[in-house]
C-alpha cells in the first residue's frame, strides 16, 4: 500500500506542475522508476559496458551509466533531463543541485538517430551519465527525469540509479535460511560492515542498509539495524529479518527474427505490426527445481538479419499465455522484469481467458532477447510474489546488492559509502 501511495503522490505532482517551468520535485517526495508517456519504448539505464547490470557507478571513477530509449515519433524532439538527489529511502533530499553536481543542472539530449526500414517508426536517443555537461560531487541515490520542454514540460519518464563512494569494507554472504520453515525456500543475507577510518555518531540511527534482490525495487530490505556493534564494525546477523523468498529462475523468449521461429516462438502473424505468439507457459511451482542460465530479468534489444540493433530492430506485439487455473486468492497477475521497466505495470496485467484456460496479455516490445517472470499481487497484502506461479527454491541463482549509507550531519544527506554484490549462483 505504501508503494501505491507513493505512485499516487508522483502522479499528483506531475499533473500540478506549473506550465513553463522545468519539473521540480518537492523535498520529501518519494520517486521511483516510472514511464509516463505511451510513446516511450525500450527505456534502459545501465552501466555503459553492459545492458544486463544494476545502474550503479563509483564516484569520480571514470565509470558511466548509459541511458537509451525510443520515442514513437516521426520527428526528433529537443528533450531535456534533470538530475535529482534522493535520501536512502528514495525521498527527494533537500540538497540544491549545486551541492551535488559540478556543471549544469538541466541539459539537452543531443545524441539521437532515426529508425531505418522499420514498420514502427521511432527516434532512438542515447545519453551517458556523467558527461561533459556535469559530474557528480556527492554519493547517494539519484533520479534522472527526462521531459519535453516544448510540450508544457511533459515528464516522459524517471529512472533510479546510485553513485557510491567506496569508503567501507563490506563482508556479505548468501546462505539457506536458518529457520526450518524457510530452509528450502529462502535466502538469508548476513553482513559485516567495517567503517575503518569513517566516524559515525550513532550507528543505529545514522547507518542505513539496503539489500536488493537483483534489480527488483519492490522487495528491498531496508529496515535492518545492527545486531552487534564492535568499535568500527557493525554486524548484521539475523535468522529472519534479512531473508528473501528465493524465487525461481527467469523465463525467456527470443524475438531477434520475425522471419524464423526462434526459441519459445510458436507462431508469427505478419501484419502492419508483427504479432509473435509464444508457446504457453506452465507453472513451475509444482515441479522440481531445474537450473538454466538466465540474465537476471534483463533484456537486450537485438536483430538477427540486420546490423544496427538500436535503429533497425522493429517493434512487435508479443503474446503471453500462462496455463494456470484461476487463482483462489483474489489479486492480479503481472508480467515482470526489465521489459516492464522493473515495475508493476497495468499494461502488463494478465487477464484470464476461460476458452483458452490461461492467463494472457500482449506487450509491445522491441526485437531482442528477453527475460521475464510472473508476479502475483494478492488483493489483501499488495505484496508481489513469484511463489504463486513458479515457487521458491533455495537453489535459485540470484544476485544480491548491498548498499550502506551513512548520514552526513554537515551537509544533511545520506552518503552512499559502500556497495557489495554477491550471488547464490553455484552455491547450492
Amino acid at each position: 500500500m505504501k508503494r501505491v501511495f507513493i505512485l499516487f503522490c508522483v502522479l499528483t505532482f506531475l499533473f500540478t506542475c506549473k506550465v513553463g517551468a522545468q519539473p521540480e520535485w518537492e523535498t520529501g517526495l518519494y520517486l521511483q522508476d516510472s514511464i509516463h508517456s505511451t510513446k516511450i519504448g525500450a527505456c534502459i539505464l545501465s552501466p555503459s559496458e553492459s545492458l544486463i547490470d544494476f545502474p550503479v557507478v563509483a564516484l569520480s571513477s571514470g565509470q558511466t551509466l548509459g541511458l537509451q530509449f525510443d520515442n514513437f515519433d516521426f520527428n526528433a524532439n529537443d528533450y531535456m533531463y534533470i538530475i535529482t538527489h534522493c535520501n536512502a529511502d528514495w525521498s527527494v533530499s533537500d540538497l540544491h543541485a549545486s551541492e551535488f553536481l559540478n556543471g549544469f543542472y538541466e541539459n539537452y539530449i543531443n545524441n539521437y538517430d532515426f529508425s531505418f526500414n522499420t514498420k514502427q517508426s521511432y527516434v532512438h536517443y542515447e545519453l551517458n551519465l556523467p558527461n561533459g555537461d556535469f559530474s557528480f560531487t556527492k554519493s547517494g541515490n539519484y533520479i534522472i527525469t527526462v521531459y519535453n520542454p516544448d510540450s508544457n514540460d511533459e515528464v516522459l519518464f524517471t529512472k533510479r540509479f546510485m553513485v557510491y563512494d567506496e569508503q567501507l569494507l563490506i563482508g556479505a554472504m548468501v546462505k539457506q535460511a536458518t529457520f526450518a520453515s524457510g530452509r528450502f525456500t529462502e535466502h538469508e543475507i548476513d553482513l559485516t560492515v567495517n567503517f575503518t577510518n569513517i566516524d559515525y555518531v550513532n550507528p543505529i540511527r545514522d547507518v542505513n542498509i539496503a539489500i536488493y534482490q537483483g534489480h527488483r525495487w519492490d522487495n528491498v530490505i531496508d529496515d535492518l539495524q545492527a545486531s552487534f556493534v564492535e568499535k568500527k564494525k557493525l554486524i548484521y546477523d539475523f535468522d529472519n529479518e534479512s531473508s528473501f523468498k528465493a524465487g525461481n529462475e527467469y523465463r525467456f523468449f527470443d524475438t531477434k527474427s520475425v522471419r524464423f521461429f526462434t526459441e519459445r516462438v510458436q507462431n508469427i502473424i505478419h501484419d502492419s505490426i508483427e504479432i509473435v505468439l509464444l508457446y504457453p507457459d506452465y507453472p513451475w511451482g509444482n515441479q522440481a527445481y531445474s537450473f538454466y542460465q538466465d540474465i537476471e530479468g534483463y533484456y537486450v534489444p537485438n536483430i538477427m538479419e540486420k546490423s544496427n540493433n538500436n535503429t533497425e530492430a522493429d517493434y512487435v506485439w508479443v503474446n503471453f499465455c500462462l496455463k494456470q487455473k484461476p487463482f483462489v486468492d483474489k489479486g492480479s497477475l503481472y508480467i515482470y522484469g526489465g521489459l516492464t521497466n522493473w515495475a508493476i505495470e497495468e499494461s502488463a496485467r494478465l487477464n484470464y481467458n476461460e476458452d483458452a484456460a490461461c492467463y494472457e496479455t500482449s506487450l509491445f516490445l522491441k526485437q531482442g532477447y528477453y527475460n521475464y517472470t510472473y508476479l502475483f499481487v494478492p488483493e489483501d497484502t499488495q505484496v508481489p510474489s513469484q511463489s504463486y506461479v513458479d515457487g521458491d527454491y533455495y537453489q535459485t541463482s540470484q544476485d544480491y546488492y548491498v548498499f550502506v549509507y551513512l548520514y552526513d550531519y554537515d551537509y544533511g544527506y545520506d552518503r552512499l559509502l559502500g556497495m557489495r554484490r554477491i550471488s547464490s549462483k553455484g552455491m547450492f
